[in-house]
């Protein structure tokens, strides 16, 4: 089973185009581009998936450009990134004091 999950992290990053942040468990994931390419849970605060994540994506050269509150009760927020003609939008929200939940997408944006 850890193999697998190696393989699918490997093929993520190679899809995707950054590293993921490496503690966290993939509920489901989708690369048809009609849905979010990967949902899951982290095993840390919203405090800390959030500068996971911010780390990852800064390292591979994301921008980030805003932040979207969804519900201020879970702290549930869409972040909005760019990277070169590419948006990923990334939804946290907190499940725990010690658990957060995650999902991302990414879509190719048309810029003249």
């Amino acid at each position: 089973m850890p193999l697998k999950i190696l393989f699918v992290c490997g093929v993520l990053l190679l899809c995707c185009g950054f590293s993921m942040p490496v503690s966290r468990t993939v509920d489901y994931s989708d690369s048809s581009g009609k849905s979010w390419g990967e949902t899951g849970i982290m095993p840390v605060s919203i405090v800390t998936a959030q500068q996971a994540w911010e780390l990852a994506l800064r390292k591979d050269g994301w921008r980030f450009v805003k932040t979207v509150p969804v519900d201020a009760s879970s702290c549930k927020h869409i972040e909005i990134w760019e990277k070169n003609t590419m948006a990923l939008m990334l939804c946290l929200w907190s499940l725990s004091s010690g658990a957060s939940g995650y999902m991302w997408g990414t879509i190719q944006q048309n810029r003249k």
